[in-house]
């Protein structure tokens, strides 16, 4: 049977359960209800629910008739700590939490993925995973996974997922090849003076003249010492010292972000943060300490993968529905902890937008977006066409 009728067939079911889950989201590693849920659904489908001790978060595993390779299709599930401002009537009812990411969207559609697949098991050659995973915000949820060893239950030989995207279209995707979102990783600096009197500076060591001497240095590392292909971004977001405007602090501290798209680039700029804030800081009489929370790793879409969903998408949507993103974004992405290190995968963009409501173009992280629930029915046909081919 056509995909597309499968899929439109459940289309006002779909958009009941996105709207349940939108009204009822959860924090990073709260996702506790919405765990319960999507057991329940993946038991009523005939999945089955591995049991690798995930806190919250579900591994449902689909075994088709014949023999093959095994599909993994991962989306998220957790909220943000945000208060929605959308006005809609199934606007989030748990204060200062909402799905401004979409991934009410993304469990909506794998849940669905699950469904269909499941009823057309016997022409599936192969297995596939289905990872509903926690904690995305935070960065935490796809090492969760990996920590409870979710490639012992079956071994991926493709991951594939999908994330919204306000910019298309609803009933559009968007498809880019090779490197597609940036590593993070975050840092602090705290500089150390000597503090006193603001009168006399010359009995002291300023840590915040010397703090402001690093954060201009700092801003060297992408436009003098990062090769200019390769984008980079370097983001101080944070200072703090001293707490009297005639008063010396003892110290500063700052903190950071730094986003690349190339493991060689990665590495050379953070040494090179090191460098620099502990040279400048001795070259002022002072101190300076650099500490790193080493992030996920950049994204990097497998071609092969990528001209699968697009040859999937072809037998679906119209040409100009098919996008291809030229651009790769330096905001990051915890599904690539997952591959190419436990198989070759590919995350493609899901259009929400349109251009008749303005609300729907915010962009995410927005609290007044709204998604076009449009897109719900076109990222589940597309997934599911992928596993069809991939399987069949």
């Amino acid at each position: 049977m056509d995909t597309m009728e499968l899929v439109k067939a459940q289309e006002q079911e779909m958009i009941q359960m996105r709207r349940h889950i939108h009204q009822n989201p959860e924090l990073s590693n709260q996702e506790f209800q919405t765990t319960k849920l999507i057991q329940e659904k993946l038991t009523e489908y005939g999945i089955e629910i591995a049991d690798i001790g995930l806190k919250t978060g579900v591994v449902g595993v689909l075994k088709g008739r014949f023999p093959g390779k095994t599909l993994a299709i991962r989306e998220d599930i957790d909220a943000l700590p945000m208060k929605e401002l959308t006005g809609l009537p199934f606007a989030s009812a748990s204060d200062g939490v909402c799905h401004s990411c979409g991934h009410d969207i993304h469990t909506t559609v794998l849940l669905y993925t699950a469904k269909i697949l499941s009823a057309l098991k016997d022409e599936l050659h192969g297995n596939v995973m289905f990872l509903f995973q926690p904690a995305e915000e935070n960065g935490s949820g796809a090492k969760q996974l990996i920590d409870c060893g979710f490639d012992q239950v079956l071994k991926p030989d493709a991951f594939v997922g999908l994330h919204v995207a306000p910019k298309l279209n609803a009933g559009c995707i968007g498809l880019k090849d090779g490197p597609a979102s940036a590593s993070s990783d975050m840092f602090q600096i705290r500089v150390t003076g000597k503090g006193g009197h603001g009168a006399h500076p010359e009995n002291c060591v300023d840590p915040i003249i010397i703090s402001a001497y690093i954060l201009t240095q700092l801003q060297t590392i992408v436009s003098r010492e990062n090769h200019p292909i390769h984008p980079a971004v370097l983001t101080v977001g944070s200072i703090h010292g001293g707490q009297a405007n005639n008063v010396i602090p003892d110290y500063v501290e700052m903190g950071g972000t730094l986003r690349s798209l190339e493991p060689e680039s990665r590495q050379a700029m953070q040494a090179a943060i090191d460098r620099i804030t502990v040279s400048c800081a001795e070259a002022m009489r002072g101190k300076a300490e650099v500490s790193w929370n080493k992030g996920m790793p950049p994204l990097v879409n497998d071609t092969p993968i990528v001209n699968g969903i697009r040859a999937a998408a072809q037998k679906l949507l119209p040409a100009g529905a098919i996008k291809t993103i030229a651009d790769p974004s330096l905001g990051s992405e915890d599904f690539s902890y997952l591959f190419p290190t436990y198989g070759p995968g590919a995350q493609f963009s899901l259009g929400c937008g349109n251009d008749s409501d303005p609300n729907t173009r915010h962009g995410l992280h927005n609290s007044k977006n709204v998604f076009d629930e449009g897109c719900l029915a076109v990222g589940t046909a597309v997934l599911v066409q992928y596993a069809r081919d991939f399987l069949g």
